[in-house]
């Protein structure tokens, strides 16, 4: 009953993402597990998979996490150091929208782990179960979605220590910090997020509806102004940006980071942004790519204190 109720609570707390399912096993009973998707199938595992193939880095990282094994994967799960020294790669180029399904199918692995939010990773997801292989894509944007594709995970290594470890203890930690700036915050600072490339094509403000740190920067008490002034909406409108004047300014990078920081800092040096309030006091932050532009999974917490250590450095945390 115990074990029932946890699964109902990971539901409840991240319904739209996936839910957990049934588990039977015993010494006279073999393996049985049950669950739906991020696409709301529902997945049935007859036996414990001992191949395992995931073509997602994060969920690579959060399978490791679990005491699971990465059999088959993308290269940039193996760049990361989530995969086996062995590991069968089915993108060797380390993208993750076209995945190589000849490799995939012919290395016949028990179960196939996926992402819902590439096209080429649903189309790989529905090849492999049309083969009779078991597979399912999940999506990942909050604590509470990890947590819920973590309790998934633990059921099916059956590493009960594992969730406790990089769940359990990662929300009771996070949930402290946002407890303590909600107490004690004074203020309610206005923050600009960019997430920048090496060019201004490839440089853009990011609202909460897109961008997961955006909307944990919300929970830590921060107004975004590409929120409130739709006209910053997937742009970098030098006007709007002068006229809200944020008091922070957060930035993460894609592509190549070093040519997106040099860009990105020639562009605070430019007219009307060495103006800002930020730029002139200093609060512009460059954050880590692995816990700001990955999800940082057992890390959400360790996340959640480094913004918010930021924003409210009088604070103790």
């Amino acid at each position: 009953m115990k074990r029932l109720l946890c699964w109902i609570a990971v539901v409840l707390t991240a319904a739209t993402l996936c839910s957990c399912g049934k588990k039977e096993a015993s010494a006279n009973e073999p393996f049985f597990y049950t669950f739906t998707d991020a696409a709301g199938s529902e997945v049935t595992l007859q036996k414990q998979p001992e191949k395992v193939a995931v073509l997602f880095s994060s969920f690579a990282d959060i399978w490791t996490l679990a005491g699971g094994r990465v059999d088959i994967t993308v290269g940039e799960s193996v760049k990361r150091g989530f995969a086996a020294d062995d590991a069968v790669l089915v993108d060797p180029d380390a993208g993750h929208a076209d995945i190589d399904l000849e490799t995939l199918i012919a290395a016949q692995p028990d179960l196939v782990i996926g992402t819902a939010d590439y096209e080429g990773q649903t189309t790989a997801v529905s090849a492999c179960r049309e083969a009779g292989i078991p597979a399912a894509v999940f999506r990942v944007e909050t604590l509470d979605d990890y947590l819920a594709v973590l309790r998934i995970f633990c059921d099916i290594t059956g590493d009960e220590d594992a969730y406790r470890k990089n769940g359990t203890e990662v929300k009771q930690r996070a949930d402290a910090i946002l407890q303590t700036v909600q107490k004690q915050a004074a203020q309610s600072p206005k923050i600009l997020f960019v997430r920048a490339g090496s060019s201004e094509r490839s440089t853009k403000a990011k609202t909460t509806d897109d961008n997961f740190v955006c909307a944990m920067l919300g929970e830590l008490g921060a107004v975004n102004i590409a929120d409130t002034d739709k006209t910053l909406a997937g742009s970098l409108s030098l006007e709007a940006i002068v006229n809200d004047n944020p008091d922070y300014l957060f930035v993460t990078t894609m592509g190549d980071e070093t040519a997106a920081k040099e860009y990105m800092n020639k562009l605070l040096q430019s007219d009307g942004w060495k103006e800002l309030s930020c730029v002139i006091n200093e609060r512009v932050a460059f954050l880590a790519k692995d816990l700001f532009h990955f999800k940082p999974n057992a890390r959400w917490d360790t996340a959640y204190r480094q913004l918010a250590q930021i924003l409210y450095p009088e604070l103790e945390l």
